[in-house]
């Protein structure tokens, strides 16, 4: 697909989009980013891709743009879900995903702090949901290396349902 952004022309298929990705981690969900691309099993900003494939640094175009260009690369985009859910890789390099569940609550000092209820007793905490995020996924990842050290089986992936009620 031929497009211009700033000037610059920029000729790119789909599969230049998924080798600027391989190998590179998504960027965290701080709430920032209401779209994204699945890619190598894992959820994408747009714009992040965007900018990987183009060079481009992210306010140099907008989300509308970058959604444009993946849709018609036959890409699909879509809303994360607001739910807390990180997913945690199974094995180191691999793209197969375990989704796990986090719940985030705000204690009485302001921290944020994250539970994994699948895992018994995996919690951590950050000043804000993006630190509380990162620590639990590390605290996770302990949490299953050592399930895996000890011959226990991971856990599947968390089922769950966000209900909304009146008050």
């Amino acid at each position: 697909m031929n497009f211009q952004i700033g000037g610059r022309r920029y000729d790119i298929a789909p599969e230049d989009i998924v080798n600027a990705t391989r190998n590179i981690p998504p960027n965290p969900a701080d709430g920032r980013n209401k779209y994204f691309v699945r890619l190598h099993g894992r959820q994408y900003p747009i714009k992040q891709v965007l900018q990987l494939v183009t060079g481009l640094a992210s306010l140099e175009f907008t989300a509308q743009y970058a959604h444009r260009i993946l849709t018609a690369l036959e890409f699909e985009v879509s809303n994360r879900p607001s739910s807390a859910t990180v997913a945690i890789g199974a094995s180191d390099g691999g793209d197969e995903m375990l989704k796990l569940l986090v719940v985030l609550e705000t204690d009485e000092d302001g921290w944020e702090v994250a539970s994994c209820p699948t895992l018994p007793g995996c919690h951590s905490q950050g000043r804000t949901k993006h630190e509380a995020l990162a620590n639990i996924r590390e605290a996770i990842r302990g949490y299953l290396a050592s399930m895996r050290e000890h011959g226990e089986s991971s856990p599947s992936s968390s089922k769950f349902e966000i209900l909304e009620v009146p008050v």
